[in-house]
């Protein structure tokens, strides 16, 4: 199933998606993730109203390594947005 749901991401964009959303954005990135800095550069040029932030001393799986920073980082953003 991985495989499979990888392999459209690799033969496709998904800018005009994203540049299609139109509620609050938090996009919460690893310091060391597999996303490249100029994929996360244009996605902020595309959407400047997006909140981003990067988690200090992890990778893709930010929602694994600090669960605790993960869950404060989201609970602020929710009370701001509502």
């Amino acid at each position: 199933m991985i495989v499979e749901s990888l392999a459209e991401i690799a033969q496709r964009s998904f800018w005009d998606e994203w540049s299609n959303v139109t509620c609050p954005t938090l996009a919460v990135l690893g310091q060391t993730g597999i996303g490249a800095p100029a994929e996360n550069d244009e996605m902020l040029r595309r959407r400047p109203d997006t909140v981003a932030l990067s988690v200090a001393g992890t990778g893709h799986d930010v929602h694994l390594e600090r669960t605790d920073v993960l869950r404060q980082v989201l609970h602020r953003f929710l009370e701001d947005v509502t």
